[in-house]
């Protein structure tokens, strides 16, 4: 398959008040055509803040991005000027926000809202783009949405919210949707109901979806590939099946360990002791070994690199690296 995105050797930096921290120490990632790729990891491990720097919307006086190349569709977005990626983000690079009540406008009509992206992009009349969010309205299943059109975000409910802004998302027919945490605070029939409207929408459209979540059951259900984050860094990455049959790093199969399972006589679940260390407070060496099970003084003491263990299946773990190599 193509690739469409190609994140290589980002470094995303801010200056924070104890220095400056590392968020993204040296991503690597990439998104084929037709394919949704899932970032998984606990709250803080960086996966919003590579979607920003992929999108170029992080806050430019306290942050910046340090090293590495974002390419899409072979062309490195750092390079281009302000107004190429204007061009793009928005059009051919679309996001949905993890929170639709803050990142939708309170004093302006839905219908308005999703328009301006395409009076913008695709250059349509107002009456062109009016029309455009109506049928965008009724496409992710809105009903009525004429009406819908003409109410503002304060009046909808959380679904219908998040179903508003898959609809401003694709009202350009993207080619990259990045969807941030999309079913956060939504209950699960109103999940399960964004998830297969998502899916439809990929199959119609047959755009590329980066999905970033903590949560492994829409992993599970939605990604063709998976990679897991760890304080900044990716720990784990393979296809979605190999993941869950045969995680190898320490943090993965804590991961996976502490899935609630149907079967068995356990009564607790499975946690992963102690808590991500501080972005200006690193470990030297692994940053999973204090928390892990399995660490012993060499992982305490050196930085292991991210290196294909199997085909297709990559670990930064030293101990599972030297268990590949013998």
């Amino acid at each position: 398959m193509t690739e469409l995105l190609e994140v290589s050797g980002l470094c995303t930096e801010f200056t924070t008040a104890a220095g400056t921290i590392r968020a993204v120490d040296g991503i690597s990632l990439s998104v084929r055509k037709g394919e949704t790729l899932g970032i998984v990891g606990e709250s803080g491990c960086g996966k919003s803040i590579t979607s920003l720097s992929i999108m170029q919307l992080l806050p430019k006086r306290i942050s910046r991005i340090a090293a590495g190349q974002i390419r899409f569709e072979g062309k490195d977005m750092l390079e281009m000027p302000v107004k190429e990626v204007r061009g793009i983000r928005g059009n051919r690079i679309a996001m949905i926000f993890q929170e639709p009540m803050t990142s939708l406008n309170p004093v302006f009509k839905i219908g308005r809202q999703i328009s301006e992206s395409a009076r913008f992009h695709l250059k349509l009349s107002k009456k062109e783009a009016d029309g455009r969010a109506v049928e965008m309205l009724r496409k992710v299943g809105i009903p009525r949405p004429e009406k819908i059109a003409q109410q503002y975000a304060h009046q909808l409910s959380g679904g219908m919210r998040q179903r508003v802004m898959i609809a401003m998302a694709m009202v350009c027919n993207p080619q990259l949707l990045i969807a941030d945490e999309p079913t956060t605070a939504l209950d699960v029939t109103i999940q399960a109901q964004i998830l297969d409207l998502m899916r439809e929408l990929q199959q119609t459209e047959g755009m590329s979806i980066l999905m970033i979540t903590h949560d492994l059951g829409v992993v599970a259900e939605m990604c063709d590939r998976v990679v897991i984050m760890y304080a900044g860094q990716i720990v784990e990455e393979a296809d979605v099946a190999t993941l869950f049959n045969k995680p190898l790093h320490p943090y993965t199969q804590g991961l996976v360990a502490s899935l609630p399972q149907l079967a068995g006589e356990n009564d607790r679940l499975t946690s992963i002791p102690g808590q991500v260390p501080n972005p200006a407070n690193l470990p030297s060496g692994c940053r999973f070994a204090p928390r892990c099970p399995l660490a012993v003084d060499r992982c305490r003491a050196e930085r292991p690199e991210l290196l294909e263990t199997r085909p297709g299946h990559s670990c930064r773990c030293l101990l599972q690296q030297e268990e590949e190599v013998s």
